[in-house]
């Protein structure tokens, strides 16, 4: 961002990135719009203006809700298998390597993970506390569905995640796709939001003041007391500085821009400039070609058939519609006179034969398209959007199919893993950015735990995110579980020929590794010193019954004797010279 003399050049700035990035948005925009009117039409239409639309009735045009029900039925999955509240969904790592020099008394520690230390596993432990505890004070496990689901259906959801510093909580909001214009960074990874919305009179006296808001335009102060709820338009522009000066501490001077300019009428005017220590936006795309910005999703893929599936529900409708009501035909002197209603009577006199009673326009109406027709249809639609794998035990029970666990656990990492594409972008994309954003909110709120000695001494490290929820669960079950077993199998085989072979596995690892992948609990483990000190009392103990073993062997050998035992010898000492 360049150095601007003025308020009023600024402005001209920010309107002429914002009519570059309305250009670039505006392609997808007819596509968008089909999507939510068919998929997601609980959600405003892009290119209807206003608020004619607020508090109307939607998915009037809709006659399938084969998509809706899927897309539904896919964002509550996919948010209860990966982040649900009632989970312990992420854990907290530091993969990297311990190094000390040969003098050092910490040397024993050298080539083994950071956090496996001590000290820096209990401060990733009391980490996560605070970070589970922020999740819980915030709005967070409210919104994720939603935000799930316009990430299913529309491609491209932008989370506002700000903090209420009063009230101690993290606020997640999701601005509807209509206001949300985007850039990407070199990376591809956006960095840059314009938002365009309403905001009413009393919300922006309540954000900049009296004295800015009645200064922009002399009809305000008659408008915000006549009607305080009155809306005008907004553009709040959130993007990198480029003249970030690090050795200035002033909010127009932090890392992130955000300027806030009113758009109403013809003249726009800045309403405020602060910024952000980190970008406070969120924008996740559920499946995203390299040459576009925008996402593209299962909605989009299935249009086809959610079209088809819509124009077969709309015509047997109307046909079956139809039937029981069919068009009918009669002579004009009956008008007025035919009671149509359940047991009603339809009196004519004599002289009215019966060619000329009403009778039907068609008798031979039938449905156009049958029901399996549209069960067909209606599953190319749940497969887009992985409905078996939320369904699988439904749907075994529902069809009274027996399944092993090891079944089940196989069946959930197969459809783990197609799914599994998708979700990975969702974690790298949307919770791991979700994820920093929350640290460094409690970090400067002064919640998290100061940072241990070791990691102070070691620059440069940072956190990652292990996610260890049900869907993470499966994919793992299928790929360790799996080729643990099936090593463990190979290995007994081999083993029977050379025994000695079996002593390149690691029993600890191979066990850690199992249990881990089928969720076990990593509170669970034993640290390594205590295993070792459990060993030791096992070996002792176990080498104390053999001595005892081998002396009650000698004495009962020693009472077998009929000569007499010699005196000084160890089986004297044994039985006290009694033969």
């Amino acid at each position: 961002m360049v150095k601007f003399k003025t308020d009023a050049e600024k402005a001209k700035f920010l309107e002429d990135m914002f009519n570059l990035l309305k250009a670039i948005r505006l392609p997808y925009e007819e596509m968008i719009d089909e999507v939510i009117r068919f998929v997601n039409h609980s959600r405003r239409s892009i290119k209807v203006e206003g608020n004619s639309q607020k508090g109307k009735n939607t998915g009037v045009d809709v006659y399938d809700g084969t998509a809706l029900a899927a897309a539904n039925l896919a964002a509550d999955g996919i948010h209860g298998y990966m982040c649900s509240s009632n989970i312990h969904w992420f854990d907290f790592t530091l993969p990297g390597r311990l190094n000390f020099p040969r003098t050092s008394g910490m040397r024993q520690w050298s080539g083994k993970r950071m956090d496996e230390y001590p000290e820096v596993k209990v401060w990733l432990d009391e980490c996560e506390e605070v970070a589970y505890a922020a999740f819980l004070r915030s709005n967070f496990y409210e919104w994720h569905p939603g935000y799930i689901k316009e990430g299913i259906t529309i491609g491209t959801p932008t989370a506002l995640i700000e903090e209420d510093v009063g009230a101690g909580r993290i606020i997640f909001t999701m601005p509807h796709f209509r206001e949300c214009y985007i850039a990407e960074d070199q990376f591809g990874v956006v960095d840059t939001l314009y938002r365009n919305y309403k905001i009413s009179l009393k919300n922006l006296v309540q954000k900049f003041g009296q004295d800015k808001v009645f200064s922009l335009n002399t009809q305000f102060k008659g408008q915000y007391e006549k009607d305080p709820y009155a809306e005008k338009e907004c553009l709040h522009a959130i993007f990198p500085r480029t003249d970030y000066d690090p050795s200035q501490a002033d909010s127009k001077n932090k890392p992130v821009a955000s300027i806030y300019m009113l758009m109403d009428g013809h003249e726009k005017k800045i309403l405020g400039e602060s910024g952000y220590d980190d970008i406070p936006t969120v924008t996740w795309r559920w499946r995203k070609n390299n040459d576009e910005i925008y996402g593209r999703t299962p909605a989009w893929d299935a249009y086809v058939d959610i079209a088809q599936a819509n124009q077969m529900g709309r015509t047997n409708l109307i046909a079956s519609h139809k039937m029981v009501e069919p068009p009918m035909v009669a002579p004009e002197d009956l008008r007025g006179k035919v009671n149509n209603t359940p047991d009603g009577w339809t009196w004519i006199d004599g002289s009215v034969t019966k060619d000329k009673m009403p009778l039907p326009l068609n008798t031979n109406i039938q449905l156009p398209f049958t029901v399996e027709m549209q069960d067909r249809v209606g599953k190319a639609i749940k497969e887009h959007f992985h409905v078996d794998f939320f369904l699988m035990l439904y749907q075994a029970a529902f069809n009274k199919v027996d399944l092993t666990a090891t079944q089940v656990i196989g069946m959930q990492g197969e459809q783990a893993a197609v799914l599994g594409t998708r979700i990975g972008r969702h974690q790298s994309e949307a919770l791991n950015p979700i994820m920093d954003r929350v640290f460094n909110i409690e970090v400067r709120a002064g919640r998290m735990p100061e940072l241990p000695q070791i990691l102070q001494d070691t620059p440069g490290t940072s956190i990652e995110v292990d996610y260890v929820g049900p869907l993470s669960q499966a994919q793992k079950r299928l790929f360790k579980t799996q080729s643990i077993r099936a090593g463990l199998e190979l290995g007994a085989q081999i083993s029977q020929v050379f025994p000695s072979s079996a002593d390149i596995i690691d029993g600890d690892i191979a066990m850690k590794e199992a249990l881990e992948s089928v969720g076990f609990p990593a509170k669970a483990f034993r640290d390594p010193k205590t295993v070792k000190q459990i060993r030791e009392i096992r070996q002792k103990d176990e080498a104390a019954a053999k001595d005892l073993e081998a002396i009650e062997g000698l004495a009962k050998a020693g009472q077998k004797l009929t000569k007499k035992i010699e005196e000084g010898s160890p089986l004297d000492a044994l039985t006290g010279g009694e033969a």
